[in-house]
């Protein structure tokens, strides 16, 4: 790093001290510094005030790294970790590497907060007691932090990541986007907004009911937010069959090509699928019944296949749940 810096130095003096600032904020990250430090060490290279607040708890110090009274209000800031944020207090023209002391504080105090929260620990725990790559010991050893016990059955639930948990959760990365999941007892997990909620495990099984919760997730739509895997029975294999598929079915084509064509067909094919009659989806859309049987008929000549027989309903729930499977996302 000195060498670079000695380098930069000839080159470009801005280079050189944004190199500075991320030494700078390195070195008190390997020193285990204590978030006030680190809240400290900001102000003073930024000459102004700064702070930070992570669940729920704030800090603030002075130009001189004093700790001081205030609130974030409007300042710049830099989000970190779970929902906390850090920002500093420059008035007028924004300084040449403000940009990067904010985001080397950020990363700094997120480092910091993840070695020393109980929230933190929590969360941490509850990611090994869910991993599929962790061994069984590890999930039982991880459930014991949690106090989880070790013969009752408890359920994932996965939601997008706004959603507020009373307890713990964590943000997971998966292949549609970054999704929240929590661990309750069978008799808790009583959401009322977009859900998934995984099959019944002990402990040490407890990735396979957050792979089931996931696929729940996944399944959700508006007429059906939350889903539970236990309800979903073959389907459950159904999308672990299309997730390894390397292609779409001329089914998923000829439905891709229907709803992009006609966007509100989605909405309606989804009615057709769930409600019990024709008649019944007309109620439920607010459109007349004959116009719901012409569209009907469109959508079937489009399909290739009987929206109105019971072989054609089952055909087309398929397919509307594996449209969901590719489609939908939480980023």
């Amino acid at each position: 790093m000195q060498e670079l810096v000695g380098r930069l130095t000839a080159l470009d003096a801005e280079a050189t001290e944004t190199i500075k600032v991320i030494a700078y904020f390195d070195a008190l990250v390997a020193g285990h510094a204590s978030t006030q430090i680190i809240l400290r060490g900001a102000a003073i290279l930024s000459g102004c005030a700064a702070g930070f607040i992570a669940e729920g708890v704030g800090l603030r110090v002075d130009a001189s790294g004093v700790r001081a009274p205030g609130s974030a209000d409007n300042w710049p800031s830099h989000s970190f970790g779970d929902g906390a944020r850090a920002w500093i207090e420059r008035e007028g023209t924004a300084h040449a590497n403000d940009d990067m002391i904010l985001e080397r504080l950020a990363i700094a105090l997120g480092i910091a907060t993840e070695r020393n929260s109980p929230a933190a620990a929590s969360r941490r725990a509850l990611q090994v007691v869910i991993d599929a790559d962790s061994t069984p010991q590890a999930r039982l050893d991880a459930a014991q932090r949690l106090h989880l016990a070790a013969h009752t059955h408890y359920r994932v639930c996965a939601t997008p990541i706004d959603t507020v948990f009373s307890g713990p959760s964590v943000v997971m990365s998966t292949d549609v986007g970054p999704v929240r999941a929590a661990v309750h007892t069978v008799d808790a997990v009583k959401p009322t907004e977009r859900a998934g909620i995984g099959v019944r495990e002990l402990p040490e099984a407890l990735d396979r009911s957050w792979a089931s919760a996931l696929v729940a997730l996944r399944l959700s739509y508006p007429r059906e937010p939350v889903v539970d895997a236990e309800q979903l029975g073959a389907i459950l294999l159904l999308a672990q069959a299309a997730d390894a598929q390397a292609y779409d079915s001329p089914d998923l084509i000829a439905l891709a090509a229907l709803v992009q064509s006609q966007p509100r067909a989605a909405a309606l094919l989804e009615s057709i699928a769930g409600a019990e009659s024709l008649r019944a989806v007309a109620v439920e859309v607010e459109l007349h019944h004959s116009t719901v049987q012409a569209k009907a008929a469109d959508f079937a000549h489009a399909l290739g296949f009987d929206l109105r027989s019971p072989q054609g309903r089952v055909r087309l729930s398929l397919n509307l749940a594996l449209r969901r499977l590719a489609t939908n996302r939480f980023d």
